[in-house]
This record gives structure tokens, C-alpha cells and sequence, in this order.
């Protein structure tokens, strides 16, 4: 018995001992997952209520957005530049509006009446999306921007989708809600662009959506990449109603600063009268010619489509035009007119002349690009054509090819003024080619001098360049074709050249 009780007493004792070490072990362990819990800003789901738990776990979805400068044709973006630094040459002219932007930008330009932006919104993988609504919200106000006043005619901004839905023309003068019932499939995106107008806000900004994710609702912020966008009130127009009207014809862009030797609308409209000169695209009937100082790089990605017709050669003038090639050989120019006077003349004349100024040698011969669309048949835009001036020395029979010339272009040709709404102006348009020849180191120079004659008498004369400077195209030897070194393609999948 005694053998007995000594055992039990062990026994029990022994028990006690490993109750008590688990006791410890099981509050250390009860410590240390304490000391490990969420801190308050990230709660344990189990401890959210249901429906803050479902927004906190299902609001997945993604937004993104930019600042852009348009995305039509028809848009004008204008900013100010707070610097004191003008804009660069390089930056301005016809074809220039991407450089210019990309100057303003980098140096915190603030748009000026008008702001665009593009945005995008996708869903989660396995949740769709709903957009309920959506507004331009006004954020704090800053200072009113002083400096360069920039602006760009046909502000169309090809670094986003040119098929983006345009989802309102917001005022943030009178901030309203557009709604919308836009469902969004799981894994799915959707985008568009905004723009907001005001007439006196100095400000910051935002896009707001309201959208149901997972069946809860949520507020989606878009901003430039964390930050708001900005605008500033109106400033005057640089580029005139001419000059927004050559955009309908298949003009280029038009890039342009104040003070650039145009000044500013004002200075270039006489009694409501506005005159623009512009060279046009060459078409989708007319072959493509442009030489530059040195080879363009990164045109491969273009020209790699040369099998898809009408997508080559518009895009390749576009960048070559975007980095200052010289057209050659042939280019088609426009002379628009635009009348917004209440006592406009209908029956008008005008004579149209080329000052060319003495041509010019270049230190060695340029690179040659040329593009020949699907569609070309040897005809150079001559539907639209309605004279074609030759620029060569040797045919003028000039004694001395080192003097400036006048070229008729039209002589008493009438403008027939046509206006299409009541409170726009009455515009015409005239048409005619410039073709060079000589040297293939030459360039020629020249303005476009136009006299506009009413039938009262009165007379304007109007000299008409591209932002301040002459416009500029290139000679090329008569039957030449761009030889070995240089680059010429088709849209039928060949490279030429």
C-alpha cells in the first residue's frame, strides 16, 4: 500500500507539473499572437461589419488618367507657360502641335478655359462594374499663371485612342452630376475622355465616378497620376477663325505662341476679317515626298504596315512633319478666308502671289523619304488644285539666281464666302501646288502675299507664313527618285528604296 500511495502521489504530481507548463506555454502563445494582430487602420475582416467588409474586400477596380490636348479636329487647347523662357522654334509652326505640347507640359503649363482628359476604368477579374454617375470636381484655387501663352489649332493628342467616347463637356462654373448606367464585364475596361470649361475659376480638379462594385457602392477619384489637373480662366485667341477653318480641309495641326511674329488674333483679324495660309497633307491620290538633315529614327514601326492600305503614308508624313522635314518636290497649299463683319463685301477678288526668297544650299544633300499611297495615280491633287506654281531658276531664266521673285498664283480670282451657321463666319477656300526642281541640296523659301479687292474698293493686304517664318520646300532634280541610301515605300507591301 505504501508502494501504492507513493506511485499515486507521483502521479498526481506529474500532472500538475504539465498542466501548468501547457497553462504557461498557451498564454505566451496567447501574447505573441496579440502582439501580432492588425494594427486599428487594418482591422481583421472578422471584425469589420458586413458592408464595410464587402467594400474594403471588393472595391478592386482600377482607374487611370491624363491630361491630353484634344481630341477632335475642331479642338483648340491654349495654356500659359509660368516661365520666362520662350517657346523654341522647334516647337512651333505647322505639324508642330505634339513638340509644343510636350514643351508646355514639361513645364507645368496651365490650359487655359478649356482642359481635357482621358481616363480609363477597369473591373476586377471576377467582379463587374457599374458607373452610376459621374462629375468634375472644383479642388483649391491657385494663382492665375503668368508667363508664355501657347496655343494649338486642331489639337488632336494621338497618345491616346482616337475612338475614346467623349463622356461630357463639364462646366466648372456650375458643377453637375451626368448620370449614367454603364455596366462594365468582369475583367473588362472602359475609358473616355472629359472636358472641363470654365470662365473664372483659377483652380484645381478632378473627375469623380460613382459605381457599384460587387453590389457596393464606391466613389472612384481620377487625377493625373495623384494629381489634380489645373485650369486658369481664358486668355485671347492666338490663331484666328482662318486659321481654325483650314482644320476642315485636311490641314495640319497648327502650333503657336504669342509674340512668335503673329502676335495674337487681334493683330492678324482686320474688321472681322481673318486670312490663313496653310500647306496640306498629300492625300490618299498623291505621293508623299520630304527630306530631313539626318535620318529619322523609329519610323520602322510605321512602315511595318506597309500591306494595310491608307495606314502608312498619313502616318509617316505626320511624324516626318512632327521632327521639321521640308516637303519636296510637290506640296498642295491652301489660302482660307474668314469673315465674321457685319457688312461683309460677298463680292470680293483677290490676287495671290508667291514671294520667293533666293534659294538656299544646304551643307550636304538631306535624306530623302518618300510614300507612294495605295491608291496614287499619278495625279497630285489636282481635283482640288486650282493653279500650280514651278519654282526653278533655270526655267524662270532669271540672270541672277540670287534675287528674291514674285510668282502669280491667282489673278481677280472671286471669293465666294459661304456661311454655315448664324453666328460663325462666312469662309471660301483657295487651292493651288507648288512644285520645285533644281539641285538636290536646294531648298526655296517664300511667303504667300494675298490683295483682297471689295466691289466697294477697299483693299487688305495680308503676307501669310507659317508662325512667323517662311513656309519651306525642298527641290528635287527633274525624273530624280530618292536613291541608294535614302527611303521610299508603298502601300502594297513593298519598300522601294
Amino acid at each position: 500500500m505504501t508502494t501504492r500511495r507513493t506511485f499515486l502521489l507521483a502521479f498526481l504530481l506529474t500532472t500538475a507539473l504539465l498542466a501548468g507548463a501547457v497553462t504557461v506555454l498557451a498564454t505566451q502563445d496567447s501574447r505573441d499572437t496579440t502582439s501580432r494582430s492588425p494594427a486599428p487602420d487594418s482591422v481583421a475582416p472578422s471584425a469589420v461589419a458586413p458592408s464595410a467588409q464587402s467594400r474594403t474586400t471588393r472595391a478592386r477596380s482600377k482607374a487611370a488618367g491624363k491630361a491630353i490636348m484634344g481630341n477632335a479636329w475642331s479642338s483648340t487647347w491654349s495654356a500659359t507657360v509660368p516661365s520666362s523662357t520662350a517657346a523654341p522654334a522647334r516647337a512651333l509652326g505647322t505639324g508642330r502641335c505634339a513638340a509644343l505640347y510636350g514643351w508646355a507640359t514639361a513645364r507645368s503649363a496651365v490650359p487655359r478655359g478649356t482642359a481635357s482628359a482621358a481616363f480609363t476604368l477597369s473591373a476586377p477579374d471576377d467582379s463587374p462594374v457599374v458607373v452610376r454617375s459621374l462629375r468634375i470636381v472644383k479642388g483649391r484655387t491657385v494663382p492665375a499663371p503668368q508667363g508664355q501663352d501657347v496655343e494649338c489649332v486642331g489639337a488632336v493628342d494621338r497618345t491616346v485612342g482616337q475612338n475614346l467616347d467623349e463622356w461630357g463637356e463639364l462646366s466648372l462654373d456650375a458643377p453637375r452630376d451626368v448620370r449614367l448606367s454603364r455596366y462594365v464585364r468582369p475583367g473588362g475596361t472602359t475609358g473616355g475622355i472629359v472636358d472641363a470649361r470654365t470662365l473664372g475659376c483659377s483652380c484645381e480638379w478632378w473627375i469623380q465616378l460613382e459605381v457599384l462594385e460587387g453590389g457596393a457602392a464606391r466613389t472612384v477619384r481620377i487625377d493625373d497620376a495623384g494629381r489634380p489637373f489645373t485650369i486658369a480662366s481664358p486668355v485671347a485667341r492666338i490663331g484666328t477663325p482662318a486659321d481654325d477653318d483650314a482644320q476642315r480641309y485636311g490641314a495640319p495641326d497648327l502650333a503657336l505662341a504669342r509674340g512668335d511674329g503673329g502676335a495674337g488674333a487681334d493683330a492678324r483679324v482686320t474688321n472681322g476679317l481673318s486670312v490663313s495660309g496653310t500647306r496640306l497633307f498629300s492625300g490618299s491620290d498623291q505621293e508623299m515626298w520630304a527630306v530631313t538633315n539626318r535620318k529619322v529614327r523609329g519610323l520602322a514601326r510605321i512602315t511595318a504596315d506597309l500591306d494595310v492600305p491608307g495606314a502608312v503614308c498619313e502616318r509617316l508624313e505626320r511624324s516626318l512633319m512632327a521632327v521639321g522635314a521640308r516637303p519636296a518636290a510637290h506640296a498642295t497649299y491652301a489660302v482660307l478666308f474668314a469673315d465674321k463683319s457685319p457688312d461683309m463685301d460677298a463680292e470680293t477678288v483677290t490676287d495671290i502671289s508667291l514671294h520667293v526668297e533666293r534659294p538656299r544650299r544646304l551643307d550636304a544633300e538631306p535624306m530623302g523619304y518618300g510614300c507612294y499611297p495605295d491608291d496614287w495615280n499619278l495625279q497630285m491633287n489636282t481635283s482640288r488644285e486650282g493653279a500650280t506654281v514651278l519654282i526653278d531658276r533655270a526655267a524662270q531664266g532669271d540672270s541672277d539666281p540670287s534675287a528674291s521673285s514674285d510668282l502669280p498664283v491667282f489673278t481677280g480670282e472671286p471669293v465666294t464666302y459661304y456661311q454655315e451657321s448664324a453666328r460663325g463666319p462666312a469662309t471660301d477656300a483657295l487651292f493651288f501646288g507648288v512644285s520645285a526642281t533644281g539641285p538636290a541640296d536646294v531648298e526655296y523659301r517664300f511667303t504667300i502675299e494675298v490683295t483682297l479687292k471689295s466691289r466697294s474698293g477697299k483693299v487688305t493686304h495680308h503676307t501669310l507664313d507659317d508662325a512667323g517664318r517662311s513656309f519651306v520646300i525642298a527641290a528635287r532634280p527633274v525624273g530624280d527618285f530618292p536613291g541608294q541610301g535614302q527611303h521610299l515605300y508603298r502601300e502594297v507591301g513593298k519598300k522601294v528604296g
